[in-house]
């Protein structure tokens, strides 16, 4: 027999499979070879352990052989070697006084095929995202963590809704290639999920598939039911934007219920099951609505209050501001109409969005006195610009469908523009699909009264609601805005662009004007020119612009035009 020199008995050697790397010995409680049982390798007489294995794993054994000594006791492990390399287990069985026998087996192999096996059952293959199994089991020992440390997590679960997305439409393996982008969104925005340490249950976020079409995620030490809520926020609007799979781009709708260990539930379970009532709640409300479990109904109840104070304080004081976007011929190059465009202050936006700002002004009846803001501001604004010699400048205003809804919205709407001095047939009123989907016996009867003042009404967002060709042949609308979703895949998505071309054909076939927005770049440009659009608006064309800089922008489109 030859000695082993450097190489361990767990290597292997020519010829031999990963099941015969074992070795069965007699040794001396100081590590001597006393007797070689069996082994596929060769072992040289009067070897030790120091011969086999390296030095940290000989100092192991050693002490390992002192305490079956002396506890007459039989013994296992396994553990890495060689920096986690290789694995092996050691079994230790006491032979009387003074011997111990010692089997040695290499468990590299069946350690890899395990781990194998586990993230196979851990993972769905749909998105190569861990699934429910894997969601529950961190779930617990992050709750468990937690509540030694007397922390919070999160728990959020994400639908993905869309008619679209219905596998009679998509097919499988569509539906699947919408659902990895999805997943690879939230893991790119949430950076370091599903990977890392381990053991860090402090940063270990972690983003699972837990059902046909949901997502779960849980955030760990999070601090406050607003940071939970401003994280889904921000995951909402990166799981709502189009996603591009062969050529045609996908409108998702999201909805999201959040639970909070430990105000919602003490464990896995409890959370999961509290995030998904919260999640149909969500499902209740409007695209993009996120809620959050009873537990916590009281603490939001408090950040609406504060936020509805600083909303009434932020009006009282004037704090609200106007931005204003050029709308353009693509003909003629000319300003035809600036749509006005609230920007809120920063007192108010803090960490909250713009859509659950918009959803409490509406809740608490808000909405109406910022609107007559806006349209006020507006008013003064195009009666400035027309006096300084822009006769024939046009200004749209959005309307709030508690505006909209209103009985007297006409009469004070008539009596705003006659104090401020601008005629009717200069303002456009923007409303959308979704106000007349409510209630169009009344939108109806609001327009109507609307129209007889003389004002322009413009349908917003058209392409995306569900007004038909005969609904638009009825509606006492002027014009129609192309959504910018539409415009937006019109190059690379043919039915994007049939989509667009059909909306202005329509329009025109019933006198109507057809507005796109959304206008990016000049490409976009060029070709809505070519279908026919007759207005167009964008940041290719502008960004928005404070009155001042509007002027300016006037004046040089004005100098431009001249030349």
């Amino acid at each position: 027999m030859t000695s082993l020199g450097s190489k361990t008995p767990l290597e292997s050697t020519a010829g031999q499979s990963p099941a015969e790397k074992e070795v069965a010995l007699v040794l001396s409680g100081d590590g001597a070879i006393c007797t070689v049982l069996h082994a596929t390798f060769d072992i040289a007489p009067n070897d030790t352990i120091d011969a086999l294995w390296p030095k940290e794993t000989c100092e192991r054994i050693r002490a390992n052989l002192r305490q079956v000594l002396r506890n007459r006791k039989f013994f296992s492990e396994e553990f890495e070697q060689d920096m986690g390399a290789r694995c092996a287990e050691f079994t230790y069985i006491a032979q009387g006084r003074d011997r111990v026998m010692l089997v040695a087996r290499d468990t590299s192999r069946r350690r890899r095929k395990m781990s194998k096996l586990r993230r196979l059952a851990f993972l769905d293959e749909a998105t190569t995202l861990p699934n429910r199994e894997f969601f529950a089991s961190e779930l617990t020992t992050i709750v468990e963590h937690q509540r030694l440390r007397e922390g919070r997590v999160a728990v959020i679960c994400c639908h993905i809704d869309d008619l679209d997305l219905q596998h009679g439409t998509t097919g499988t393996s569509r539906y699947d290639a919408i659902l990895q982008e999805l997943g690879a969104r939230l893991v790119h925005e949430l950076r370091g999920a599903n990977s890392g340490d381990n053991t860090d249950y402090e940063r270990r976020t972690v983003i699972s598939r837990i059902d046909f079409q949901r997502f779960g995620i849980v955030l760990p030490a999070i601090e406050s039911g607003t940071d939970a809520e401003a994280v889904t926020e921000r995951l909402t609007e990166l799981l709502h934007a189009p996603v591009e799979v062969d050529g045609k781009q996908y409108r998702i709708r999201v909805y999201s219920g959040i639970s909070l260990f430990p105000q919602d539930g003490p464990d896995e379970k409890t959370l999961h099951a509290n995030a998904i009532a919260a999640l149909e709640e969500a499902r209740t409300r409007e695209p993009g609505s996120i809620a959050f479990h009873s537990g916590t109904v009281k603490l939001k109840t408090l950040q609406r209050q504060d936020l509805e104070v600083e909303l009434r304080s932020a009006l009282e004081r004037g704090s609200f501001a106007l931005k204003f976007l050029p709308i353009v011929d693509p003909e003629s190059n000319e300003v035809r109409t600036v749509e006005a465009l609230l920007r809120w202050p920063e007192s108010v936006m803090g960490s909250h969005s713009t859509s659950k700002i918009i959803g409490l002004a509406e809740r608490t009846g808000l909405i109406v006195a910022i609107g007559e803001w806006v349209l006020r501001e507006s008013f003064d604004q195009l009666k400035s610009w027309q006096d300084s010699g822009w006769t024939d400048l046009r200004v749209a205003v959005n309307l709030s469908m508690q505006e909209f809804s209103r009985l007297d919205m006409a009469t004070r709407m008539a009596a705003l523009m006659l104090q401020v001095g601008v005629q009717p047939a200069d303002i456009d009123l923007e409303i959308t699909e979704k106000m007349l989907a409510r209630d169009a016996v009344t939108g109806y009867q609001a327009m109507d009264a609307l129209k007889s003042l003389g004002v322009r009404l413009i349908l917003d967002d058209f392409g995306t609601g569900t007004c038909s060709l005969a609904q638009l042949a009825h509606s006492p609308v002027d014009g129609i805005k192309i959504d910018n979703s539409l415009v937006a895949g019109a190059l690379q998505c043919e039915e994007d662009r049939a989509a667009c071309e059909a909306a202005i054909s329509s329009a025109h076939i019933f006198g109507l004007a057809a507005v796109a927005e959304g206008v990016e770049t000049q490409e976009q440009a060029d070709l809505l020119r070519q279908l026919g659009c007759d207005l167009l608006q964008g940041f290719h064309l502008s960004k928005p612009l404070s009155s001042m800089e509007m002027h300016s922008f006037l004046e040089a489109r004005k100098g431009a035009a001249a030349e």
